[in-house]
Order: C-alpha cells, then structure tokens, then sequence
C-alpha cells in the first residue's frame, strides 16, 4: 500500500470515529432525543457517498444510505415518532446525494455500487413516503377520507412505471430494476389492502387507475428502445 493510500486511510478511520464519539456524546451529554440519531447517520452517510470512501471502489456511503433506509423505516413502523421524520427525510436527501455522486464517476458504473445506490434510494423513498402519509394523512387532515389509502398506491406505481421506462431508455436494468420494487409494493398493496379496506366507487376506480398505469406502461416500453451499450 502507498504512503498517501495509507495517510488517507488512517485519516478517514479516525475522522469517522471521532465523529461517531461525538454523536454519542451528543446524545448521552445534551440530551438530544435518541430518534435524532437517524438524522445524525444519514448525515454522515451523505458525507461518506459525496466524498467516496474508498477511492478504489466507494461503497461505504452507499451501503450507509440503505442502511438508515432500512433501519429508519423499520423504526417508524414500530414506534410512530413524529420525531424520525427529520431523519427519514434526511436518509431521502442523502440517497438521492448517493445517487448523483455515483453519476459523476467516469467510465463503466460499478454494478455493486448502482445496486446499492438505487435500492438505497428505492428503500428511502419508499420508508420516507409511508412515513410522511402516515403522519400528515392518516392520523392527521385526512384521518377521515378513504380516498387517501390510494394516494400510496398510485404514487409508488407511477414511480415505479416511470422508474422502469427510464432504465429502458438508459439501458441500465439496476433502475429498471429498482422501478420493479415500486411496481411490485404498489401492486401487493392494491391486492392486500386496497381491496379489502376500500369498497364501491372508490375501489373500482382505484384498481381500474392502477390497471391503466400498467397498460401505458406495457405500451410506453415497447415504444422504448434500451439504449445500446
């Protein structure tokens, strides 16, 4: 290994662990409450996918954001705090940070690294989006309203359409891919929930809307040529 290889590593180690004692004082120390530590991760895993660590191969930033993506909405389902919204769309700003970084880097993409860096942001958008629906729509304005449980379903399946004709046209199966994962979300709630929590006109519509997104999409991407490699 070279000496600036090795200078740089050792300063990036001890940088990283400085920073995580300081969040842990932060937290023991000024009381801060324990959900801002979501924040406080996908912070420095923003920071670890723009500044790319390693050189070689950066994919610590990248398995960092899905990491808070995960564990982040994980933590929303089971506690319902209002205070993980900083860090959800936090994690949300940092993925999409990963993913432009990732664009930046000249030559053929990594397929690990583009992997991670959009189910990084697939998994962001998918545990920021419930999130802020739960909080704002269901248990706030529209507590009320059945109309809003399909507001997630056709959301996360024009994402995903729109996911999957892009990743056509670029010739890149990993967002295409990734656009698959909101398609089969979307779908599995408009099955199992939609079906069974909505009924009448609303149902009908919802479902027959879902149907049609799916139909343009099957047209759309036989009128889209993969871009050649």
């Amino acid at each position: 290994m070279s000496a600036t290889k090795w200078d740089v590593r050792v300063m990036a180690i001890a940088g990283a662990g400085l920073l995580g004692l300081a969040g842990v004082f932060l937290w023991r120390d000024l009381q801060v409450p324990m959900e801002m530590l979501l924040a406080l991760g996908a912070v420095g895993a923003a920071a670890l996918a723009f500044i790319g660590v390693p050189k070689e191969r950066p994919l610590v930033g990248a398995i960092a954001v899905l990491a808070c993506s995960l564990l982040g909405g994980a933590w929303y389902a089971a506690t319902k705090s209002s205070m993980l919204l900083v860090g959800l769309a936090v994690t949300l700003a940092a993925a999409l940070l990963s993913v432009w970084r990732s664009r930046q880097v000249e030559g053929e993409p990594d397929r690990l690294q583009s992997f991670l860096t959009w189910y990084g942001l697939t998994s962001a958008a998918i545990a920021a989006s419930w999130a802020f629906y739960f909080h704002f729509l269901t248990m706030g304005f529209a507590e009320d309203d059945v109309g809003r449980r399909v507001v997630l379903t056709l959301g996360w399946l024009v994402t995903g359409v729109l996911m999957v004709l892009h990743g056509r046209k670029r010739g890149e199966g990993v967002i295409r891919d990734a656009g698959f994962a909101f398609i089969a979300i979307s779908l599995g709630k408009a099955l199992v929930y939609d079906t069974t929590h909505l009924s009448g006109t609303l149902r009908v519509a919802g479902l027959a809307v879902a149907g049609l997104l799916m139909l343009g999409g099957a047209w759309l991407s036989t009128r889209t040529s993969p871009r050649s490699a």
